[in-house]
């Protein structure tokens, strides 16, 4: 019977010096996610015990793109992937197969994992390879194999003579090595002719011996796509956004148009939503059931409810809940909260605000820094003057509260219940419940408790 637990080393150290970045390779995103996270999840989904991460020197960005069971080992110098991996030596204590993966081969998934630790198990073998016959073999080492079929060594494509070019079966960059055998064996690698160690040398090593090396092919070719360049990153995405929005689909969301929309990897959509084109979901945002989302929206790290249509808007960092309709051409920013039933129109901008349920602001607005009531109506044009020019100021609206258009809310400011504001007026001061103000700067009328004509149009 086969264990499915092992240890991964992950080499994640190397320069990536042809992504022309100063962000290290492995830390670069697919849909939402670096690569190195999304190895590290396919590992742990296929029975590691704990992921090495081998990294830099200088290797404080890396801390927030590992799982739990993750182990930082540093490489202080570049010495190639045979060096890299001998610095985990002291932390393994584990006598558990070792899958050692390539930093740059993010569409790994966990299935492949597991029937290479399976290959491997069964056939007792000291190391087990994953190997592709490609029609695209550009910057991938060659499998060179004897008469019987038997893999004696791995070439780095450099080193290829003119009669080995031919050769299609590739090196994936991913293999499974018996711990026992693999420590003694790193310390016997030669120097290579860029003064590197090379992990591919094991493999011959390995024949020299007559020991058993194995291989599989993953369980789809795309996984073993190498990212050198942005040009591969954007390829790798572009197959990651395929998979996640046909993934959607089969689950009841409707997406127009697929190619023209762009979701990450950890959003989370109810059934019956219908995404329109040019749409862009990040991060953790979820959005619930029977919304429509676009087109030409934008939402970052935010919450959805049920019911909501979102049209050519740009949402972050904020919830908005149950039967909301947005925009067009709304931008609501971080920290805001938009209640059941709202309305927020055309060229509206709310930032760190609570928008109570009901309420409506048509059109033209600027909400910063507010509390607003259920059911209140802000007429075109209002601005919440939040800032003095050194600190920003909190404004209150109390239910039922009818603020006319082209009103200018000077915060600090409380404005009551029921209240009503006319057209164009200047509020600089609190404006008690039942109430009506009118003026530039308002003068407050006092009302019979009863809700008068409101002044000025919504």
């Amino acid at each position: 019977m086969t264990n499915s637990n092992f240890n991964t080393i992950v080499l994640a150290a190397g320069k990536g010096t042809r992504m022309h970045s100063a962000i290290p390779k492995p830390l670069h995103e697919l849909c939402g996610r670096s690569m190195l996270s999304l190895i590290l999840d396919s590992a742990s989904q296929a029975g590691a015990q704990k992921n090495y991460v081998i990294v830099p020197e200088k290797h404080k960005e890396f801390l927030n793109h590992l799982t739990t069971n993750s182990i930082l080992v540093t490489q202080k110098e570049p010495k190639g992937t045979g060096h890299a991996v001998l610095q985990a030596e002291k932390q393994i204590n584990e006598n558990l197969p070792l899958i050692v993966i390539n930093g740059d081969t993010p569409l790994i998934e966990s299935e492949t994992l597991k029937k290479l630790i399976t290959k491997h198990q069964t056939h007792r073998a000291t190391a087990t390879i994953v190997t592709f016959n490609s029609k695209h073999t550009t910057n991938f080492g060659r499998i060179k194999r004897d008469p019987k079929g038997k893999i004696t060594k791995i070439i780095e494509e450099i080193n290829l003579t003119n009669n080995q070019t031919h050769i299609n079966e590739i090196n994936c960059g991913i293999y499974c090595f018996d711990t026992n055998w693999i420590w003694n064996s790193l310390k016997g690698l030669n120097l290579s002719a860029t003064n590197e160690f090379f992990i591919t040398d094991l493999i011959e090593i390995a024949h020299s011996q007559n020991k058993i090396i194995e291989s599989i092919e993953p369980t789809n070719e795309y996984e073993i796509s190498g990212i050198n360049n942005l040009i591969d990153l954007s390829n790798a995405e572009k197959h990651m956004r395929e998979r996640i929005n046909y993934s959607l689909m089969s689950k009841g969301v409707k997406i127009i148009d697929p190619k023209a929309t762009y979701i990450d990897l950890n959003v989370k959509i109810g059934q019956d939503t219908i995404i329109n084109p040019n749409s862009y979901i990040y991060g953790n945002s979820s959005i619930g059931e029977n919304c429509t989302i676009g087109p030409s929206t934008q939402i970052y790290n935010s919450k959805i409810g049920d019911n909501t249509n979102i049209n050519s808007s740009l949402i972050k960092n904020s919830t908005i809940y149950n039967y909301v309709e947005v925009g067009p051409s709304s931008h609501i920013r971080d920290n805001s909260i938009v209640n059941d039933n709202a309305k927020i129109g055309t060229n509206t901008e709310i930032k760190n605000s609570t928008i109570g349920s009901g309420t409506k602001s048509g059109h033209f607005s600027y909400l910063g820094d507010s509390k607003i009531g259920k059911n209140v109506n802000i007429g075109a044009g209002t601005i919440t003057c939040n800032y003095d020019g050194e600190k920003k100021h909190e404004t209150i609206i109390g239910d039922d509260s009818f603020i006319g258009s082209n009103s200018l809310l000077i915060a600090p400011i409380n404005i009551g219940k029921n209240v009503i504001t006319g057209a164009g007026s200047v509020v600089n001061k609190n404006i008690p419940d039942n109430s009506k103000a009118i003026g530039s700067p308002i003068k407050i009328l006092k009302s019979d408790q009863k809700k008068g004509k409101k002044i000025g149009n919504s």
